[in-house]
């Protein structure tokens, strides 16, 4: 997006618009921010901004991609050692990182706006999402885990109970990921595992 116009990109500067982002994303939320406040913010023109980014969504979704950068699926040879690395890596670069707020707020904010929902599901969560669907089929192919093993199963009961005891607890220790992945790891490896979705 950003050198249609024969003007080198400066990465210092791609890099002060991101960071005022998330900055902004975190006071103001995707409702509240906007492209002049970020380029107020990072000390530069509009025209500077959109020669980069063709709007407020995608340069939101560079940002928050900056900032929780897609993690390599561990593989250790133990699908729960993986699993458990998936955990406390999600921890770490978005509770850990603060940027935990942020995601959460674009989700609600999504709601009803596709020109957000559909570049946040397309290219920030689908790629962070293979993560786990990869670790999943290896899981599978070494008899880890059930055939027919879900992945999305696998992710909603890993990241989903991680975000909702965050959210209510305000903080997540180790003991409590690990004592979430070990519930998850039980269920998806129970006689009858869980269901798939309908």
């Amino acid at each position: 997006m950003g050198n249609e116009r024969g003007r080198p990109r400066r990465p210092e500067t791609d890099a002060a618009i991101l960071d005022a982002t998330i900055e902004l994303l975190r006071e103001a939320g995707y409702g509240g921010m906007s492209i002049e406040a970020v380029a107020a913010r990072a000390g530069v023109t509009r025209p500077t901004v959109y020669r980069r980014w063709p709007d407020k969504a995608h340069l939101v979704i560079d940002a928050l991609s900056r900032a929780v950068p897609v993690a390599p699926a561990p593989d250790t040879g133990d699908t729960r050692t993986d699993l458990r690395l998936v955990a406390h890596g999600l921890v770490d670069r978005l509770v850990r990182t603060g940027v935990a707020p942020v995601v959460l707020a674009l989700h609600a904010d999504s709601i009803g706006r596709e020109e957000l929902a559909g570049p946040l599901r397309e290219l920030y969560l689908r790629p962070r999402l293979g993560t786990i669907t990869d670790v999943v089929a290896r899981g599978i192919a070494r008899g880890d885990l059930p055939p027919g093993t879900s992945p999305a199963v696998a992710r909603d009961l890993i990241a989903g109970p991680l975000v909702y005891r965050g959210l209510v607890t305000g903080d997540l220790t180790d003991a409590d990921v690990d004592e979430l992945l070990d519930a998850a790891w039980r269920a998806l490896t129970s006689p009858s595992g869980p269901a798939a979705p309908a």
